[in-house]
């Protein structure tokens, strides 16, 4: 990643090959409050992040810490959906399936409260 902060403005040019879009807009999303941010494509391998404070009182050098920190923790979140994709899906479809469960259970509705749900 090259970073370039002049003019109260910082500029990063991020890798593809290291961090996928959706990973960048969701790290981005974040910093939408303190800065305006613009993601474009710079080149073939390269995104262009664009970010101007709202607050002239920020610290940039923390703030190019602080996102170079969010990039590994969004893409590690990534990573974690992918590799736990399938155990998610059959989880919820677990959770979701038909055993024969009796569509009109034979159960009486009570109403502690005094509204009747069955009139």
């Amino acid at each position: 990643m090259k970073v370039a902060i002049e003019n109260y403005v910082i500029r990063l040019l991020i890798e593809k090959e290291l961090y996928s879009e959706q990973v960048i807009h969701k790290c981005f999303y974040w910093y939408g409050g303190d800065f305006g941010v613009e993601i474009a494509v710079h080149s073939e391998d390269l995104f262009e992040v664009t970010m101007r404070p709202t607050n002239l009182l920020e610290d940039l050098n923390a703030t190019v810490d602080r996102v170079k920190r969010d990039l590994i923790d969004f893409k590690l979140r990534d990573i974690v959906d992918r590799e736990t994709k399938t155990v998610r899906e059959l989880l919820i479809a677990k959770a979701f399936a038909y055993y024969g469960i009796d569509d009109n259970p034979q159960t009486e509705i009570s109403d502690p409260v005094g509204f009747s749900p069955v009139a």
